[in-house]
């Protein structure tokens, strides 16, 4: 019974993450362009978007070289190691600033601030 307990209370865990973990990135689960992109084949674990606070700056994992490699519907990210800095909402290219991981969650579905790049 302890280890069915113990079982439940890690399987949030283990499916917050996404494939691409960047010193522990959160994982964008609510990407709903990649969710209608992918369909029926939508699985966060694989399909879903690291984002995180990187030198003082939000970030994401994208699709840029990647695509050409490794198959993604749009709007998804796998495990290729790309990533940019995330766009703000009052500018267009405009970087948004940050502490921790936590303060990038609501820029997470935000556009590319700049290129995608290894």
């Amino acid at each position: 019974m302890k280890l069915f307990l113990l079982t439940l209370a890690l399987l949030p865990l283990a499916y917050s993450r996404c494939m691409y973990d960047e010193d522990g990135w959160l994982c964008n689960v609510t990407n709903d362009v990649c969710k209608r992109n992918a369909g029926a084949n939508y699985s966060p674990r694989y399909m879903g978007c690291s984002y995180g606070c990187h030198k003082g700056y939000c970030a994401s994992g994208c699709q840029g070289w990647c695509k050409l490699t490794d198959y993604m519907p749009d709007g998804c990210c796998g495990k290729c190691a790309e990533w940019c800095y995330l766009e703000g909402n009052e500018a267009k290219n405009t970087k948004v600033t940050c502490s921790t991981h936590d303060d990038c969650t609501q820029y997470r579905n935000n556009q590319c601030a700049g290129a995608c790049s290894a």
